[in-house]
């Protein structure tokens, strides 16, 4: 078996076509999708981009894995060892997993050097640093390794192959005639309207409609200064959907040479990213710095030959931490007993399978927050808004009718408030009474800020 696993850094799924968006931004992406299941409301159950894949490599919550944050207090990670043994059993990352059942995981990837997380290279077979720029390495510079490697290794069984690229993090470094391809195709999100971004002037903070960058003044072409219109916000999106097609023809490199060694008609290939990004949310543009459901949503695309049907799509609620869990159920591997995902095997067969009534998920780099979605509502909870000023303490959404989340419910549906806060407790409290609990990061960050008190 020969898994392909394409991680895109801060890839919305509603940007793409096969979930529905009407730009030319990933045709390749979209073929894969036609070939197999495309999961609509897939979450990341920590973020950004470290506590997003910790949560995923570990199959545990950030809240038991100890990383909700990029840096600090929220970025310790937490794993149950041997002495000169690493990991036991009952908690192991999933490379390790692979590696221990006769897979071959394989990495290409700068994301260890970036957030200096030493511990994401463990169990690899091997572990490929593209070169020394952190993230800022374009996907050309990723492929000119991954073809290296494949043309002596593509034909071999039993591995599994990680492709990271970054070129979708702003500030969206690629050449301007990337954003050649859409200028016959507007932009058509009808949200954020001018009004909108008028009462976003007024939000402070890094990545708001003036946080973009020192003085109002961009270093990069395709990137507005900053929002004050329509016009600015229609340049940022077209910026951001040129990066998406850029990584799309970079994938078509890989599969191409996939398919001239005869390897790709039989191989699994998913598609996937470690968080989304927000544009205009919460007077948000262009960054992740809070846990809007934009920023938690993230594509999940999984073409497995002889198991997926072709072009169906499930609604059902997934974390990321039921994806190391899933593929290892899939491989017929049994996934640690500390993990905290579910398989969603069945699922990928086309049946009903699993499918969660809520998600928890949390984040404590910028804003410090947890939150509850349910089929229908995202409710969020902050205890600390950083240096932001439009946060309340408690927020509701209707995400059915409102999905940008514009008009905070709780003071007029206190009886749904109530029902997630009992959720977010009753979840807590499981979380804390699992095996190897050390302390919920989110609580240390509000104490490293001095917020809390032991």
């Amino acid at each position: 078996m020969r898994i392909i696993y394409f991680d895109i850094d801060c890839l919305r799924p509603d940007h793409l076509g096969c979930y529905g968006y009407d730009r030319p931004t990933s045709p390749v992406i979209d073929s894969i999708a036609r070939e197999g299941i495309r999961f609509n409301n897939y979450y990341c159950a920590s973020s950004p981009c470290l506590p997003s894949r910790t949560a995923m490599m570990s199959g545990r919550f950030g809240i038991r894995n100890g990383v909700t944050s990029n840096i600090g207090a929220g970025a310790r990670f937490n794993i149950d060892i041997r002495d000169y043994g690493g990991p036991k059993s009952e908690n192991d990352v999933f490379p390790r997993v692979l590696k221990a059942n006769k897979y071959d995981p394989v990495c290409f990837s700068n994301f260890a050097d970036r957030h200096y997380a030493m511990w994401y290279m463990c169990g690899w077979s091997e572990f490929h640093t593209i070169n020394l720029r952190y993230g800022a390495e374009t996907a050309m510079e990723v492929n000119e390794k991954v073809l290296h490697w494949l043309k002596q290794n593509a034909a071999r069984d039993n591995y599994y192959l990680h492709i990271n690229y970054w070129d979708t993090h702003r500030c969206y470094k690629m050449d301007p005639s990337w954003a050649d391809r859409f200028k016959n195709s507007p932009v058509t999100q009808p949200w954020p309207d001018e009004a909108a971004i008028k009462a976003h002037q007024n939000v402070s903070g890094p990545f708001t409609a003036h946080g973009q960058f020192k003085e109002d003044k961009s270093l990069y072409p395709l990137m507005p200064g900053a929002i004050n219109n329509r016009k600015d916000f229609e340049q940022m999106i077209t910026a951001y959907d040129a990066s998406i097609a850029l990584v799309d023809t970079q994938m078509k490199v890989i599969l191409d040479e996939l398919q001239r060694q005869g390897v790709l008609d039989d191989a699994v290939i998913i598609i996937s990213g470690d968080h989304g990004d927000a544009f205009g949310e919460h007077g948000i543009y262009s960054d992740h710095v809070n846990i809007d459901a934009c920023l938690h949503n993230i594509p999940l695309i999984i073409r497995w030959p002889g198991v997926t049907p072709k072009n169906i799509s499930s609604d059902v609620l997934m974390y990321n931490v039921d994806f190391a869990p899933t593929i290892c159920d899939m491989l017929d591997i049994a996934a640690p007993r500390q993990w905290d995902g579910k398989s969603y095997k069945a699922n990928l067969y086309g049946g009903p399978g699993e499918d969660r009534d809520y998600l928890v998920w949390d984040s404590s780099l910028y804003t410090v927050q947890r939150a509850v979605r349910t089929k229908t509502h995202l409710y969020i909870r902050t205890y600390d808004a950083w240096r932001y000023n439009n946060w309340a303490d408690e927020e509701l959404y209707d995400m059915v009718n409102d999905p940008y989340e514009t008009q905070n419910l709780a003071p007029t549906h206190p009886d749904i408030v109530r029902q997630c806060r009992n959720i977010m407790a009753e979840w807590v409290a499981e979380q804390k009474a699992k095996p190897n609990f050390k302390g919920d990061p989110l609580e240390a960050t509000l104490r490293e800020r001095g917020l809390k008190k032991d």
